[in-house]
């Protein structure tokens, strides 16, 4: 029976006392072991913590180990990365551990559990959060388990997954999820605290203007404003070189930290005058994409697909120019995500929309909609080079009418001598 390299670490280790006193190190099988976990997180914001306690029941139920034949010593589970100040005990005592090169961590119990045997003891660590807001993953591992997490009331918090239930306290909220449930995956929180808003100001000295440029972030976010306000100065005039042509918007930018519910669901949303909102969350390659839209819609865009795959096109520029190594992770992200979806929920871009707001239900087609857009510019980007998509450019900005599907084909054999064909499988198959 094979058994998959996850489950082995976290199987542990069972000593075998063979013949003449050879000590032979092996690893039980799926059935022969099983934890009980009960995990607890809480949200200490004026801390700038999330606290972790673990409760881990060991249960040796191998067979191999009857008959004292052998027993457990250790047990391998994974922490998540930027775990802090960890602890570890039984009942009796404090218990030792390390962290093995593959990224698990051993811990070695104060018993020896023979067959039929259990083992309780608890590991305990701190995760780092800001004052005003968390990012953070319940991550658990094992047989039968059990969550808590528990967040001040007057954070509005987003999870992941929503197979929980809510307890409401006077001062806090109580998310539980029950024994029995899977976790397959983390589940990722998001919570945030709505909080008196400051702002960053500072100017972007393009090439036909200056656009003054203002961060509105929460009180405890100024390194996020900062960054924010950094990568946005440097992005603006690289999309003017790459798109070919000046920033066209009329008006300044305005960037708003913001919660998921503000942004619908999605990582940004780009309002025009009224600014861009930028999930608290995002990171750099998100920002550069709604800025990418100040140029995607003076290009007279009729389409969704050219919108938001030029957006993502020019955001894969402007990285490979200030992170190179995030632009190719990222390209290979979308284009292995588009490959991935393909069976499942193709359809032609010229059917592509996208709802106000994200859910479980819509997540997968609008982001099977973004990859394909991002692979069909990206491969046109390829083969025919930025010269001709500078070309394009120039004429989706002088056209009087918005461009849709036809046009656009025409406007691209136009301006290529390459063979294009490809464009029209895109959007129509």
């Amino acid at each position: 029976m094979r058994y998959s390299k996850k489950r082995s670490l976290l199987a542990g280790t069972i000593i075998l006392i063979m013949f003449l006193c050879t000590i032979q190190i092996t690893v039980a099988g799926a059935n022969d072991i099983s934890t009980d976990i009960s995990s607890s997180y809480k949200l200490i914001p004026e801390d700038g913590i999330v606290e972790v306690s673990k409760e881990i029941t060991f249960h040796n139920d191998n067979s191999n180990t009857s008959y004292w034949r052998g027993y457990y010593s250790n047990y391998n589970y994974y922490l998540p990365k930027g775990a802090m100040d960890i602890q570890a005990y039984d009942s009796k005592d404090s218990m030792d551990y390390y962290m093995a090169p593959e990224g698990y961590y051993v811990f070695y119990f104060n018993n020896k559990v023979w067959y039929e045997e259990s083992y309780t003891f608890y590991v305990s660590y701190k995760l780092e959060i800001n004052k005003n807001t968390a990012v953070f993953s319940l991550n658990e591992y094992g047989d039968n388990i059990e969550v808590t997490l528990e967040v001040p009331s007057d954070f509005d918090t987003y999870l992941s997954r929503d197979d929980y239930k809510v307890e409401e306290k006077m001062y806090s909220s109580i998310y539980k999820f029950e024994k029995g449930q899977k976790w397959d995956t983390a589940c990722v929180v998001n919570s945030v605290r709505a909080s008196p808003r400051l702002t960053l100001k500072d100017t972007a000295h393009l090439s036909e203007k200056d656009v003054d440029v203002e961060v509105i972030y929460w009180e405890g976010e100024e390194e996020w404003a900062q960054d924010t306000m950094q990568t946005t100065i440097e992005s603006l005039k690289l999309l003017e070189n790459k798109w070919g042509f000046a920033y066209p918007a009329n008006y300044n930018i305005t960037i708003t930290q913001a919660n998921i519910t503000e942004t619908g669901g999605y990582g940004g949303y780009n309002e025009g005058k009224n600014g861009i909102w930028l999930l608290y969350t995002s990171n750099h390659g998100i920002l550069i994409h709604e800025l990418a839209h100040y140029w995607t819609r003076a290009c007279n865009f009729d389409q969704l697909w050219m919108d938001e795959g030029y957006a993502d096109l020019y955001t894969y520029m402007i990285l490979a120019e200030i992170e190179p190594e995030e632009a190719e992770s990222r390209r290979d992200r979308f284009l292995n995500k588009y490959e991935n979806l393909k069976n499942e929920c193709d359809y032609p871009l010229s059917d592509w929309s996208t709802p106000e707001s994200l859910d479980d239900s819509t997540e997968e087609r609008v982001d099977f909609g973004y990859k394909k857009a991002f692979s069909l510019t990206y491969t046109l980007y390829k083969t025919t080079g930025i010269d001709t998509l500078q070309d394009m450019n120039q004429q989706f900005i002088s056209y009087e009418n918005g461009i849709d599907n036809s046009e656009y084909i025409q406007i691209a054999s136009s301006a290529s001598s390459q063979d294009i064909s490809f464009i029209e499988s895109y959007i129509y198959a």
